[in-house]
């Protein structure tokens, strides 16, 4: 289910250098940006596209909410010709986990069934106190301790803790929309059309934030299961936020890899990645503190569009 990565340095930060000539590269093309439809662009297998006219999608989509000015300067994945279309890669300075690539790993979706098992972990060890790992940041992926405070199947909570006094408040929940108001409004959506047009799989969530030694906001999380009617298909809701800018490595991807891959900016205005493969989809929006995800199994391009057309999204930054 997983796409496959080949990084030059996994879980690295862009370096400050490399994401200013990445900048640099990209300033020459923003003139091109009122010409290029920021509706849907379908990319077929196997076509090649202008380098320009994709970074200048991709990367400099500039997006004006309707509820307040802010602008989103979207981070989502670049698709490139080829690998010597990769800015970075042509440069004599690139520097070591500058940069990655992905591509499909070619195998068939995971059986709901494993998805629901897999993403019942947290729920299932609540009160054992086993599985308190994880995390965002990879600064915060180990913990020490961990205190039930309620096991109450409606909305699970529970404090972890390690030796230098940094906190994850964790939660699960039988309905994954009683976690939305666990979160911080950094990442803000409304789960309701998702409840009503897919069934949610009961304890098959999980929501945490993270805060620091000092009481300083450090990372969010939230996930979220929910299968078609058919019983095969699927999507799995992920996001997460993190104070520290542009935490992730920039990722390249080499037209035709994916049987399909196009962006999509929804009605809420954010920019997604749309690729699919296999029976596989995976929908991206990534900004420089917030990404939200979808992955899913025998969708539809229409459901994933309808899907992120009405998660009432708003990222505040």
């Amino acid at each position: 289910m997983e796409r496959s990565f080949k990084r030059i340095s996994d879980e690295l930060k862009l370096p400050q250098a490399s994401r200013e000539r990445i900048r640099s590269q990209l300033a020459s093309y923003q003139k091109q940006l009122e010409d290029i439809p920021m509706k849907k662009t379908i990319l077929k297998p196997r076509r090649s596209l202008i380098v320009a006219v994709v970074v200048v999608v991709m990367a400099m989509t500039l997006t004006l909410t309707a509820a307040a000015a802010v602008v989103h300067l979207f981070r989502n994945d670049i698709i490139v010709p080829g690998l010597d279309d990769i800015p970075l890669l042509s440069s004599e300075d690139c520097e070591p986990g500058a940069f990655g690539v992905s591509g499909p790993d070619g195998n068939p979706p995971a059986a709901l069934e494993e998805m629901i098992a897999s993403n019942r972990f947290k729920s299932d060890d609540w009160d054992l106190g086993e599985s308190i790992s994880g995390g965002v940041v990879s600064e915060y992926l180990r913990w020490d301790s961990v205190e039930v405070l309620s096991s109450d199947p409606s909305l699970r909570s529970r404090r972890i803790g390690r030796e230098d006094g940094a906190e994850k408040m964790e939660y699960t929940a039988e309905n994954p929309a009683n976690l939305v108001d666990t979160l911080t409004g950094r990442i803000m959506f409304d789960p309701e059309w998702l409840g009503e047009h897919y069934t949610y799989a009961p304890d098959a969530n999980l929501s945490f934030v993270v805060t620091d030694a000092d009481g300083n906001y450090v990372s969010e999380y939230f996930s979220a299961l929910y299968a078609k009617e058919d019983g095969k298909g699927y999507v799995h809701v992920e996001m997460y936020n993190t104070a520290q800018e542009d935490y992730f490595t920039r990722t390249y991807i080499v037209d035709g890899s994916f049987e399909t891959a196009y962006y999509y900016t929804s009605a809420d205005g954010h920019e997604f990645l749309i690729e699919m493969d296999n029976g596989n989809v995976w929908a991206n929006c990534r900004t420089s503190h917030a990404n939200v995800s979808l992955r899913g199994a025998y969708l539809t391009a229409d459901e994933v569009e309808d899907i992120l057309d009405n998660l009432s999204l708003t990222i505040n930054e």
